[in-house]
Formats: structure tokens, sequence, C-alpha cells
């Protein structure tokens, strides 16, 4: 699967602990693309296909806190 860096509007203020926790990506889709955290690296958006995209610009890292912005393309 391809991996594509989101980038950070916001990094996290202080750290929020180890690395990736054990929930799951915020979106999950059927295809091949994976959107990872700028930060840290966790699954943002796992899976999804050109077709798909997320319907908010902005997300939050559940295991670091950073703020990621998804690319223009990724968006509804």
């Amino acid at each position: 699967m391809p991996s594509i860096v989101l980038n950070l509007t916001n990094a996290p203020v202080e750290p929020e602990g180890g690395g990736p926790d054990s929930s799951g990506p915020l979106f999950q889709g059927n295809g091949d693309i994976d959107y990872i955290c700028g930060n840290c690296g966790f699954v943002i958006v796992s899976g999804f296909s050109a077709n798909q995209h997320v319907i908010v610009d902005t997300a939050k890292c559940p295991a670091c806190g950073a703020t990621n912005e998804f690319p223009p393309e990724l968006r509804a």
C-alpha cells in the first residue's frame, strides 16, 4: 500500500504518549492508499481509493494529538 504523509497544521504541545495507541484509523476505505500523521506516523486514513473523500479539512491524530491537514484532492 502506498502511504502519504499528511502536512501538520499544529504539532502537539506536549507528548501524549509513546506512539500510536490501539485505536484504529479515523477513516477506512476500500482502496490501497494510506494517509499517515505527519508527526508520529499513525494511520489516520486507511485504504482509500482515488474516488473516496473525507468531509473535513483537518483531523487530530488520536495517537499524538497533532492536527493534520488533508490534501485538497482528498476533501469532498
